[in-house]
């Protein structure tokens, strides 16, 4: 179960991270001016933050299921987030374009950037609490003792390799970053569907 911990987190944040905002095209647009140490310095500094988010996010959803009560409720707030967030992403029209990054970063620049950048971002938490919640309660993940750990290691590795391919793959992101269908349209129906099911499961 551990090992499938890691896994399942690894694959639902590298996916995750997909849709084009400030962290992921600045990768992208550090890669396209041929600054791929700033672009690896950055994208190690996010993922860092990203860990810390992510520890923040299953504390408090251990919390919450150390308290029935308030769990209850939660599970239903759960569900209407994970909603949201999906239609949220069906109708954002946000491209690659819309984000710009400083074209003087070096490789210890970088990493200060995406510390700073990570730190801005706190649109992680709800995100990975609805998610987590979603995946612990169809026992696709535990995060009880050493699954802490390797959830985490999860989310943040998961992060980091896909900072990565965008560092890698530069200009051709692009092609991807533009695309309201792959970075919204299809993240976001699939964010509702989970929404809907893990409602319709409460309520039935």
């Amino acid at each position: 179960m551990i090992l499938q911990t890691l896994i399942v987190a690894f694959i639902v944040s590298y996916i995750g991270s997909i849709p084009p905002g400030t962290i992921n095209v600045s990768v992208m647009q550090l890669a396209i001016l041929k600054k791929r140490r700033a672009a690896i310095f950055f994208a190690f500094a996010a993922s860092s933050i990203e860990f810390i988010y992510a520890g923040i996010t299953v504390q408090f959803h251990i919390f919450l299921n150390n308290n029935q009560t308030i769990s209850s409720y939660f599970q239903i707030i759960t569900a209407i987030a994970l909603i949201g967030l999906g239609l949220f992403n069906i109708f954002s029209k946000s491209t690659s374009s819309s984000v710009k990054v400083d074209t003087k970063l070096t490789g210890r620049h970088g990493f200060a950037r995406g510390i700073i950048l990570g730190l801005l971002n706190p649109m992680t938490i709800p995100f990975w609490l609805a998610i987590t919640t979603y995946l612990e309660n169809d026992d696709w993940i535990n995060v009880d003792e050493y699954g802490f750990w390797m959830y985490l290691i999860g989310l943040s590795t998961g992060t980091f390799c896909l900072l990565l391919t965008v560092n890698a793959s530069g200009k051709r992101f692009t092609k991807i970053a533009d695309n309201p269908f792959l970075v919204h349209k299809v993240p976001g129906f699939l964010l509702l569907g989970l929404g809907v099911y893990f409602l319709l499961k409460l309520l039935m």
